[in-house]
Parts: structure tokens; C-alpha cells; sequence
């Protein structure tokens, strides 16, 4: 990858030179060498956050919001707090709810060169291929965590998925796609999530990113996990894609529960996950419900991939929440249910602002139903499991949502299993980012 694209991501990202030294060592001048400034208000309720080194920088927090408005997405500017003092290098924003996006580990005033961020690439994969010797599935590259923001890399394999959740970031592209070629070879497919969203709102249902297979001619990715094998489709965005933190959480939970022999409802399904393992585990009967039907084509094609369709049927239905209560209007039960509800991104009058976008998260409205109805299809003595989206300060709301749906269901049950999905796979910049959402798992035997 000679100059020629060194030099063009250098253009496309202002602030980011094509070659010269690593990270300068000025004190933490704001403003050096012409770079623009951000600067914080006073007083800021976050501020102890920010100072802990939460990546983050919200617009309602930057004072000079409005001469920001000349620079375009992706530019590096310096970060200087209410007293003009150095507080970082960051990439900015002006439209997105988060306006700065700072890179750890830097003085106001560094050099952000090519040179810099090749080092974090190739540290992050390094770091990554030491904490899974024996694997090649894995999260290779971690946003913020890594000094990247936006920039997260996913790896099958001799497959990877590079998806960019800031605008700035997939500017860096080629840079990155560089990066993993010499790292891993001869990739068989790599596909890129885009996020095209100006204001970065989570707001279009997936539409927010776009999504293109750059090497390879399919869109479909093997994951190993053995002994199961899924596949995956690129084309199905960010919603589609594979979560490695939530994966973990679910095939651990697996492991404790007594699955042989036993029935299983697996709602929400997506591409087959639970249902498929309980399958492999010896489970007598399993039904896996969707309501996308790309979602149920793959899980199909998953179930006869790894040899368990005489135990498995797979629905396809309009409404998962409808089904279940019909499901719990026959009376049928099973043994061990899951409920990986699907997010839903909603307008909210109170979140100002915050990581998916100025007024908009993840909506929590349908959890309570759907534990409710979880539990009306789950048998005395067996298991439920849902999979929450929350951020991490809230994170005790898991166990009310789950309290609430079981005493609308008239249904008493014990908590066996309560886990966060911050893992080696998804860890956070800083242990200040309690605004940051995160999968939780919780799972109840009922009585």
C-alpha cells in the first residue's frame, strides 16, 4: 500500500498527516499548528467522567459549538477545557449528538500521523490474536477501547467484517483494510458497515449504514464455534451481524443448563444460535421462532448445517410476541426458553443525547411483555433467558423488567445467572463510560 494511499486518507481526514513523528510531546498545547479547538463549558456534570477518560464528548457540553460548523466529519481537532488547558486530541462531528470522539492516550497538540494510527491497528490485532492463541473468531479491533474511535473489526476466520460507526472513521478504510490484509493474508470476504447518517442516528431500522463486500463474491460468513458451524449474512447490516460479547454470555448460560433431553423455545432466533446448541446438546425437541424471514432462511440452512433438523423446527412468523401468545393460549410449554429480543431504536423526549444519536436509544417498551409471555411458555421448574440492551449504570433494570413480566404472569422463579457482555471482547475505553450500553443476560428457573 505505497504513499499514494497514505496520502489520501492524509486529504480525506484534515489533521491527520501522511507521515512525520508519533505523538508529539508539546504539554498539551491546544491549537498547535493551526489544528481547531473544542472547547468544554465550565462546570460540567459529566466532567468527573471526562476526566476519568470517558471517550465521549456530548454537543451540549462545547462552548465554541458554533465555529465548529466550517469543519467537516472525520477532522482531528484538540480538546481544551473550560480553563484552556489540553484535555486531548479527538475526531470531530459538529452534527452527531457525540461532537468529539477523543483518542485516547494523547496530549493536546500530538501529531495524529499515518504512522500513529497504523501502530494502534496493528497493536489491537496483536493484542487480540494473544488473547485467543487457539482461535481465529474474534472481536480484532475495538473502537475506543484501541484508540480507534468508531472503528470496530470482526473476525471468521479468513473472513472479516470492518464496520465504521462514526462518519469521521470510515475515512480511514483503506487504512484499515490495508492493515488486515497484512495481518491475516488472503481475506476470502471482507464486508464494511458504513455509518452514512450525518447526525450518526440510530433512526432508519439499519438504513442509517450502508453495507458493501469489498473482497469476496458472497455475502454469507462462516462462524466456527465448536461443535456448532453458523452462517451469517452481511447484507442483513449491523442488526445481522454477529455479537461475540453476547455470544459468549449465552453459550456459557448453555453449558449449566440441563438441555438433554429437554424442550426448547428459541424466540427471536436470528440466525439459529440457541436453539442449534441446545440441539447439539441433546435436546429432545426444539422450536426456533423469527419474525425477519431472511433471519429464518439462515437459521434453516444452520440447522441442516450442523445435522440437528430431525430435533429442530423452524417458524417463521409475522410477530414473535403474537405467536408466543398463542403458544401460551394452547397451553404449550417448554422445558428452556430464550428471548433474544430484537432492539428497537425509538424516539425519546429526555435522551438529549448520547451514543445512538441526539433524542433516540434503544427502546425498552417491549421487554416486560416478552418476559411476561416467556413465562407463560416456560414449564414449572424450567428455565428462561433474556438478553438485554441497557446502559451500564442501569443495569439492575434487567431484574426489574424481569420481576415485572413475571408478576404479570403470575409466575414466581429464582435468578440462576446474571452477566454483563463486557468481555475480552468488547471491553470499554474507560471505566467511567457508564452511559455506554451493553448486553446483560439474565436467566430464571421458575417455580
Amino acid at each position: 500500500g505505497g504513499s499514494s494511499s497514505s496520502s489520501s486518507v492524509a486529504a480525506k481526514h484534515p489533521g491527520i498527516r501522511a507521515s512525520g513523528g508519533g505523538v508529539g510531546g508539546s504539554g498539551g498545547l491546544p491549537g498547535r499548528g493551526g489544528r481547531p479547538v473544542v472547547h468544554l463549558k465550565p462546570e460540567l456534570p459529566r466532567q468527573i467522567s471526562l476526566d476519568l477518560g470517558h471517550p465521549w464528548i456530548y454537543s451540549n457540553e462545547i462552548a465554541n459549538i458554533t465555529d465548529l460548523t466550517v469543519h467537516e466529519a472525520g477532522t482531528v481537532v484538540d480538546v481544551a477545557d473550560a480553563n484552556g488547558d489540553g484535555f486531548g486530541v479527538g475526531v470531530l462531528n459538529r452534527q452527531a449528538s457525540i461532537v468529539v470522539r477523543r483518542m485516547g492516550g494523547l496530549e493536546a497538540g500530538a501529531d495524529v500521523t499515518q504512522e500513529l494510527l497504523r501502530r494502534r491497528l496493528r497493536e489491537a490485532l496483536a493484542v487480540r490474536s494473544r488473547a485467543f492463541p487457539t482461535g481465529d473468531h474474534y472481536r480484532a479491533v475495538n473502537g475506543e477501547q484501541d484508540g480507534l474511535p468508531g472503528i470496530f473489526v470482526d473476525r471468521f476466520g479468513s473472513a472479516a467484517v470492518i464496520t465504521f460507526e462514526s462518519v469521521g472513521s470510515s475515512r480511514l478504510e483503506l487504512l484499515v483494510q490495508e492493515e488486515l490484509t497484512r495481518w491475516m493474508g488472503k481475506l476470502s470476504t471482507l464486508a464494511v458497515h458504513r455509518m452514512v447518517s450525518k447526525k450518526e442516528k440510530w433512526a432508519q431500522e439499519g438504513a442509517e449504514f450502508t453495507t458493501d463486500i469489498v473482497k469476496g463474491e458472497e455475502s454469507r460468513i462462516s462462524v466456527s464455534e465448536q461443535p456448532c458451524i453458523f452462517e451469517i449474512d452481511a447484507h442483513h447490516g449491523v442488526a445481522g451481524n454477529w455479537n461475540f460479547a453476547v455470544e459468549g454470555l449465552r453459550r456459557d448460560l448453555i453449558d449449566c443448563l440441563p438441555v438433554a433431553g429437554s424442550t426448547v423455545l428459541d424466540a427471536w432466533t436470528h440466525v439459529g444460535q440457541w436453539g442449534t446448541r441446545c440441539a447439539k446438546r441433546g435436546a429432545a425437541e426444539v422450536v426456533l421462532l423469527e419474525e425477519s424471514l431472511g433471519f429464518a432462511k439462515l437459521c434453516r440452512d444452520n440447522v441442516v448445517r450442523n445435522e440437528v433438523e430431525s430435533q429442530c423446527t423452524v417458524l417463521h412468523r409475522g410477530s414473535v410476541l403474537e405467536e408466543l401468545k398463542s403458544m401460551a393460549t394452547s397451553g404449550i410449554r417448554f422445558n428452556c426458553v430464550s428471548l433474544n429480543v430484537r432492539v428497537k431504536y425509538e424516539r425519546y423526549f429526555k435522551q438529549r443525547e448520547g451514543q445512538f444519536g441526539r433524542w433516540f436509544k434503544p427502546s425498552l417498551k417491549g421487554y416486560a411483555t416478552a418476559v411476561m409471555l416467556g413465562a407463560q411458555v416456560t414449564s414449572r421448574g424450567g428455565y428462561l433467558a433474556i438478553v438485554f440492551y441497557l446502559p451500564i449504570r442501569d443495569e439492575h433494570w434487567a431484574l426489574s423488567l424481569v420481576k415485572d413480566g413475571l408478576e404479570q404472569a403470575s409466575r414466581t422463579g429464582s435468578v440462576v445467572s446474571h452477566t454483563i457482555g463486557v468481555s475480552e471482547h468488547s471491553a470499554l475505553a474507560s471505566s467511567a463510560m457508564d452511559d455506554a450500553w451493553t448486553p446483560i443476560l439474565v436467566c430464571v428457573r421458575l417455580h
